[in-house]
């Protein structure tokens, strides 16, 4: 085993399955750039 290594399983993993989702519309007015994204804990 090397430090930090990483065995990733086979295929392919569905995130969220079955979770309603929301979409938005952002509008920035302001004079400075903004980002938008999502983060979960």
């Amino acid at each position: 085993m090397i430090p930090g290594q990483v065995f990733p399983a086979g295929g392919e993993i569905e995130l969220n399955a079955g979770q309603p989702t929301v979409t938005l519309d952002v509008a920035n007015t302001g004079d400075r750039p903004v980002q938008v994204g999502s983060h979960y804990h």
